[in-house]
């Protein structure tokens, strides 16, 4: 998740427009999140309420006892065993095998409400083919998406609040299997972006798999500092295995890729020299999978290109 940037309310917000252009419906209100399921997900920072969107260290552990035993299983190494500069990580990467990975677009609107174009989401396709393929900075990641077709759902219930409905639309909606990416646009109220499902929990619920972003929060949408559509490139790397930046803090493993400098605190904005852990090297700012806005975000690392291939053979191959 990923709190706003700043703590103003979004308000007196109008209805998008039916030519599908991202834009808000109303207004925005920034509400306590403390119920918030899901630890993978992206909030605005800055905004009101509690920040339950992390997997606390034991979760994190235990999640990565049982992924070392898969990739055991086979042959694969677990962790991330790279130096620090990403040097065989980089070696990994570059072994790997292209990942072209099909995508079904669910627009959930409220008749011109969030009814986003076939051309809004074919840019929100390009922007996720740009931020894996390195081409706004870092790493090419070696993963690539398509897309394989696009619905539509007239539903005010499910538009206006898709965390609640959540377990009603995803099952009729979704499609494919384990290797297919379900992206699901609705309006989210509060400073919520989007959430996602991690790997290992296909296994055990597989009709919930999938991303839900906020469909302002895609190319060219109405919500300020977010609205070149890294959400959707911020929960897609969750949905491969990615944690924030910022797991675990300075203590512990972190996020388990080794280029990624330990951080403290999550991102607000887009600062200069910050640097929140002890430990060498300043805070990943820049990093898809911290929370600074979307003109600050231009890369993913090497280690976690690595990561997401090995997670992709543990789970979803």
């Amino acid at each position: 998740m990923k709190l706003l940037a700043a703590a103003a309310l979004l308000a007196a917000l109008v209805p998008a427009a039916p030519t599908g252009t991202p834009g808000p419906v109303g207004p925005t209100l920034s509400i306590d999140h403390a119920d918030c399921v899901h630890p993978e997900a992206r909030l605005r920072t800055g905004g009101h309420g509690v920040e339950l969107n992390e997997l606390t260290p034991t979760e994190a552990a235990s999640v990565e006892r049982d992924l070392d035993q898969v990739l055991d299983g086979l042959g694969l190494a677990a962790g991330s065993a790279g130096r620090p500069d990403g040097t065989t990580d980089r070696a990994d990467l570059q072994r790997a095998a292209q990942l072209t990975i099909p995508v079904y677009f669910h627009v959930i609107h409220d008749g011109a409400k969030g009814n986003v174009s076939a051309a809004a989401v074919k840019r929100q396709i390009n922007t996720l083919n740009a931020s894996y393929g390195g081409r706004n900075g870092g790493a090419n990641t070696r993963v690539s998406f398509r897309l394989r077709g696009i619905s539509r759902s007239d539903n005010a219930a499910w538009f206006g609040d898709p965390e609640r409905y959540e377990g009603t639309y995803k099952p009729k909606l979704r499609r494919g299997g384990k290797g297919t990416l379900n992206l699901y646009s609705a309006y989210i109220g509060g400073d919520l972006l989007g959430w996602s499902t991690f790997p290992w929990k296909y296994k055990t619920d597989p009709k919930m798999d999938g991303v839900t972003i906020h469909y302002a929060s895609m190319p060219g949408g109405s919500i300020k500092h977010f609205n070149k559509g890294f959400s959707a490139t911020h929960e897609v790397g969750h949905w491969l295995g990615l944690y924030h930046t910022f797991q675990d803090g300075c203590r512990g493993k972190g996020d388990r890729v080794s280029d990624t400098p330990p951080e403290r605190d999550p991102t607000n904005g887009c600062p200069t020299g910050k640097d929140t852990c002890p430990a060498p090297g300043r805070d990943p700012v820049h990093n898809y999978m911290d929370y600074a806005h979307d003109t600050c975000m231009t890369s993913f690392t090497a280690g976690q290109g690595s990561r997401i291939h090995k997670v992709w053979r543990a789970y979803r191959a």
